[in-house]
């Protein structure tokens, strides 16, 4: 995967498509490819320039260019700058949501419209150490979960959803959770980093905020949405009923409210996806 240079330091990053600039921040574990296949999932690839670093400690990123999502901001903006986008959407998804959240409430000339997908907005534990020390850090047995879900797609989806279009949609993101090895330090961090991640910063985002989560999320609290929604002036709240971590992507009224939002910060009329 590409690689560009910035003062903060390597940040490894996909680009797609042509329009709106719309900067993706992918989960935990993840990276640019998690990045890319969100936004594919939303079919923002057809109507939008995405942009999908990898945060630091993931695939070509190291951890050096930023440890905290207030770091990892800064480097963000580098990146910006680098690709002379004044300003672009940014959607932060799962773990992203800190670095999405730091970026809008340090940065807001930067951030054109902000987006909170199933995000942590607040301080939590991250479950990692299955990742990190069982037998899922193993590359050979993260692929075969991958295939595993794919026969048995209830895995990931639980009771939440069972039509194809959730299935294939959770199939694309669980895909780029593994290999851990090269994501292994951004999943340390990230865990770390959401321990004591500063819940005060919401209240300092100006730029629109649709948050869109599921009440059934077990990965990232329900609550961690409806509390970023009160703190954050204005925002809007989307709730998926009964849907989980991996199927509100596939959802149809978050992705038209999605759609919405965009047609509202563009200034442009919405169209069918």
């Amino acid at each position: 995967m590409p690689v560009v240079t910035t003062p903060a330091g390597p940040v490894d990053l996909l680009e797609s498509g042509r329009g709106l600039p719309l900067l993706v921040l992918h989960g935990t574990p993840g990276g640019s490819d998690q990045g890319m296949a969100a936004a594919t999932v939303l079919g923002l690839t057809r109507t939008a320039r995405v942009l999908a670093p990898s945060r630091p400690g993931y695939l070509g990123t190291p951890l050096s260019t930023g440890r905290t999502p207030s770091e990892q901001a800064d480097a963000i903006v580098d990146v910006l700058d680098l690709l002379e986008v004044d300003s672009a959407v940014v959607l932060g998804a799962s773990g992203g949501g800190m670095a999405a959240v730091a970026l809008a409430a340090q940065h807001p000339t930067r951030v054109r419209g902000l987006v909170l997908w199933s995000a942590v907005t607040g301080p939590m534990r991250i479950q990692a150490g299955p990742l990190l020390h069982g037998p899922l850090a193993w590359q050979s047995t993260g692929g075969a979960m991958v295939r595993l879900a794919r026969r048995f797609p209830r895995l990931l989806v639980g009771s939440a959803s069972r039509d194809a279009r959730s299935v294939e949609a959770a199939l694309a993101i669980a895909e780029t959770v593994f290999p851990i090895g090269p994501r292994r330090d951004g999943l340390r961090n990230d865990s770390r980093q959401a321990r004591s991640f500063d819940p005060g910063l919401a209240a300092r985002i100006t730029a629109p905020t649709l948050i869109v989560h599921g009440t059934k999320d077990r990965n990232v609290a329900y609550d961690q949405a409806t509390r970023a929604a009160r703190s954050i002036p204005h925002a809007e709240l989307v709730t998926v009923r009964g849907a989980n971590h991996w199927t509100t992507m596939a959802d149809q009224v978050a992705q038209d409210a999605l759609r919405r939002f965009l047609a509202t910060v563009t200034g442009a009329e919405p169209h069918d996806g």
